[in-house]
């Protein structure tokens, strides 16, 4: 079953589950992801703990597994001392694990949006934002031209397609030039996508992109692309998802996604979390909410562990 059809299989009452925070789970197993490549610097270093990682949120009930490559980019190998064949070689790695992991994982069972009980594997891309490691992903303080996103993104895209991802997941993203860059390379290589964005904190109605775009933007750019099967948000505090979605669902049919964070604050100073004010845990998101405004895609994203993710799927059975 491909993405396409499964989505279409999704009911309100039953959306798919979506894997948690990869890199949190790693730590949580101690591993140390103070590397220029983050999460991706385990497809060479140990591939079989990030299989583990991968398995672990599809025994409790993730449908689909996105790949280490959010930071697998340009600046990234340069900085490893990769060359791009040894960068590409590692993208590609990351979409062979993730398979390993999926295809091992236990069948979902039957149920509306069970589909036929196969786990997808989504081509993890994130923003020249994340590269530069300063927490930009949530601020969108960088600008690039339309020729540069593309020669930054084309290699990472390409052989996400060509290791056969089942989908590109164009996630975190702060900048709306960014994404029509990344959607005309997805259309190049003929894969759905989704596109899942951050949004501007120090508001109750967080109706923009951190880059000052609006969301009613984003659900035009979405709707006109050949290829986004769904849109939403991402890496956001769970209180900011309600009122992301309903902007959303103002402005597009397309089927809605939603995985944040736990709610902790990211340090970009420290590259720490806090959890001071942290939001209550994922048995307390309101997900009927969400499904009910068009949500068929939901899971976690930082701080959000398979233990998460399994109360997640329970409550998506129920």
């Amino acid at each position: 079953m491909t993405f396409t059809q499964m989505l279409a299989s999704a009911e309100a009452a039953h959306p798919l589950v979506l894997d948690g925070g990869l890199g949190t789970a790693l730590e949580t197993r101690g591993v140390d992801l103070s590397h220029e490549l983050w999460s991706a610097d385990l497809i060479r270093e140990d591939p079989d703990t990030l299989f583990a990682v991968h398995s672990a949120f599809a025994a409790v009930g993730a449908r689909i597994l996105t790949t280490a490559s959010y930071q697998a980019t340009p600046l990234g190998f340069a900085r490893a001392g990769l060359s791009p064949a040894e960068g590409r070689e590692l993208i590609t790695r990351s979409v062979e694990i993730a398979r390993s992991a999926a295809v091992s994982a236990p069948s979902s069972g039957t149920g509306p949006g069970a589909g036929d009980g196969r786990v997808l594997v989504a081509g993890s891309v994130g923003p020249y934002g994340a590269a530069l490691g300063g927490g930009e992903e949530y601020t969108g303080d960088y600008r690039l031209t339309s020729e540069e996103y593309t020669a930054f993104h084309r290699p990472r895209i390409a052989a996400l397609a060509e290791a056969g991802a089942d989908l590109l997941a164009v996630e975190t993203q702060p900048r709306l030039d960014e994404i029509r860059a990344i959607l005309l390379l997805a259309e190049e290589v003929g894969l759905p996508v989704w596109v899942s964005v951050t949004v501007r904190e120090g508001t109750d109605t967080p109706v923009a992109l951190p880059d000052c775009s609006y969301l009613a933007e984003l659900a035009e750019v979405a709707s006109t692309s050949a290829t986004v099967q769904a849109v939403g948000v991402n890496c956001v505090r769970p209180s900011l998802v309600t009122p992301a979605l309903t902007e959303l669902a103002t402005h597009t049919d397309l089927p809605l996604i939603a995985y944040p964070n736990s709610g902790e604050t990211y340090d970009a100073d420290t590259m720490e979390w806090r959890d001071d004010g942290a939001e209550a845990g994922v048995g307390s998101w309101p997900v009927e909410t969400w499904t009910r405004l068009g949500a068929r895609i939901i899971g976690g994203c930082c701080r959000v562990r398979p233990d998460d993710i399994a109360v997640l799927s329970e409550r998506t059975r129920r």
